[in-house]
């Protein structure tokens, strides 16, 4: 259960994030990317979906059946989950967007205590 709801809570994390982005927009500052055509990188999309959602629903689905397998790809999935956090945290940060000091480092800790969880559940049995 501990595993799960810190995969839950990563993929809170995430859309709070991308929340906090875009919530400047509707107090009127515009989101509007500098020297940009409006053209979106679909790739980058496909790329964010894949951290923000894919990985922890792969990670949850791995920690419904306790195939030693699967507790191996969790414990993968939630390592590079943890440090793409980390270096995210160190792109992203400093920021003009107070809202993201709160949110980046309860994501770094939020990822190292799932690695951590998760790396213990491969070492029961």
């Amino acid at each position: 259960i501990k595993i799960t709801v810190l995969w839950l809570l990563t993929i809170c994390g995430f859309a709070a994030h991308s929340l906090c982005d875009v919530l400047p927009m509707f107090w009127g500052k515009n989101m509007a990317v500098v020297a940009t055509d409006g053209n979106v990188d679909q790739g980058m999309i496909v790329f964010m979906m894949t951290l923000s959602y894919l990985i922890p629903a792969c990670g949850i689905l791995c920690v419904l059946w306790k195939a030693k397998a699967l507790k191996v790809i969790n414990a993968v999935l939630a390592v590079l989950i943890g440090l793409f956090n980390i270096a995210h945290a160190f792109m992203e940060l400093p920021s003009d967007n107070a809202g993201q000091y709160v949110i980046m480092p309860m994501m770094i800790i939020v990822g190292i205590v799932l690695a951590w969880y998760s790396i213990k559940y491969v070492r029961e049995d």
